[in-house]
């Protein structure tokens, strides 16, 4: 490209960005607006995506003895709300039924049922990790018991030893005999659960998390896509006003190409919707604290190409339209339509699988799927590599059709 062209670029870029930057009311819905929106869905639709949220089990104890004491004591340690007992009005989503006699069960060796209650309408992956806990804790009270019967074997114990190939008696058929052999069985079982493991066990996630975005985390990128494309598309309308105007036309009389004037335009327009860019991921990370992924470098990739094809889109959607009436509206409409189904409004992950084939037909459903991965799943580049090519082919496709239906001497 030749000095003078790329100097005449420049200048157009610099211009259209210099007036838009100079308007009170594009600053407000470039700038402001995608804030008050981010806070008012981020409060909205605010869920896990800061915290783990607790799976709650209400415990009815039914029993008396140390054994169950223990087990709500194992149950306070796992990630669970433990509620023993429920306000007036309040609702139990699941209760765990600790029966009457359990103590005496557990330590007769005899079979006793625990009962987890649940709603038709709780949670089934949180009902999951509430039965799963429960194996846990009861796995931690019991097997102690093993080596406390060793013991007892060891030392004869009345009433507890081996006949042939099987054990007779029972820890509490001695107790009978041993008026204070219940405690001793529970202080021993506490020094037991307090000895350090001998095998631990260390689990990590088998590659990323992948938990549906929700609060800040969601409505975060999803208004920035939005606004980002509101602000390239009422930029289209510009276009339509120069074209009836004639300031268009004004640019046939000069030394300047149709080229030079649609790669200025174009240029322009990133440069708004980079620095719009910018600004709304800085105020999501110091503001509303959500994390922007491990991956800067295909961040900043996969949010050019995104500038490159929202600013050839309103260059596209104002070469459209001759009458600036008819632009304003339908600016609107568009706007709207590809926020929705793109995705802007909800996550993907929560839609039907038709609304998930839907968003890909439009740029805003690719940048959607590129920026949670990256901000959201914490993926790299090679993973976002389609979604930016994708971008790339959109905006190109958006230029050379403007440049087609975009005539300067109109």
């Amino acid at each position: 490209m030749r000095t003078s062209t790329v100097r005449s670029v420049s200048l157009i870029a610099a211009n259209d960005f210099r007036l838009t930057m100079k308007a009170r009311g594009a600053l407000l819905w470039a700038f402001a607006m995608p804030i008050v929106f981010m806070l008012a869905f981020g409060l909205a639709f605010r869920g896990s995506s800061g915290s783990v949220q607790k799976a709650r089990l209400t415990v009815d104890n039914r029993d008396s003895g140390f054994l169950s004491r223990s087990l709500i004591g194992e149950l306070r340690k796992e990630p669970l709300e433990v509620v023993d007992s429920l306000k007036a009005g309040e609702k139990a989503i699941r209760t765990l039924v600790i029966p009457e006699g359990f103590t005496e069960k557990v330590l007769d060796r005899s079979r006793v049922t625990l009962t987890l209650v649940k709603e038709d309408d709780s949670n089934v992956e949180a009902g999951e990790a509430v039965n799963a806990a429960i194996f846990r804790c009861l796995m931690r009270v019991v097997s102690p018991l093993i080596e406390i019967e060793a013991g007892m074997l060891e030392r004869t114990t009345n009433g507890f030893a081996f006949k042939g190939d099987s054990l007779a008696g029972s820890p509490y058929r001695s107790s009978l005999s041993d008026p204070g052999l219940l405690a001793r069985i529970e202080t021993r079982l506490d020094s037991l659960r307090a000895k350090p493991s001998i095998v631990t066990l260390r689990s990590t996630e088998a590659g990323v998390l992948k938990r549906v975005p929700s609060g800040f985390q969601a409505s975060v990128p999803g208004n920035l896509v939005m606004f980002v494309l509101m602000t390239m598309v009422f930029s289209g309308a510009v276009i339509t006003v120069e074209r009836y105007t004639g300031v268009l036309r004004r640019y046939a009389y000069t030394p300047v190409g149709k080229t030079s004037v649609l790669f200025g335009k174009l240029l322009g327009r990133m440069f708004i919707a980079f620095a719009q860019i910018v600004f709304l991921l800085l105020v999501g990370k110091l503001v509303f604290h959500i994390s922007l992924g491990r991956s800067t470098p295909a961040l900043i990739l996969l949010m050019t190409t995104f500038a490159f094809c929202t600013g050839s889109f309103g260059i596209f959607f104002g070469s459209l339209f001759r009458n600036p009436e008819q632009v304003s509206a339908l600016s609107i409409i568009a706007t709207m339509t590809m926020s929705a189904l793109g995705g802007c409004w909800w996550s993907i992950e929560l839609v039907p699988r038709a609304f998930k084939i839907i968003a890909f037909v439009f740029p805003t459903g690719w940048a959607m799927d590129g920026i949670h991965k990256i901000i959201s799943f914490g993926y790299g580049m090679s993973a976002v590599a389609a979604d930016v090519a994708v971008l790339a082919a959109f905006g190109a496709a958006f230029v050379l059709l403007a440049s087609w239906r975009l005539r300067l001497a109109d």
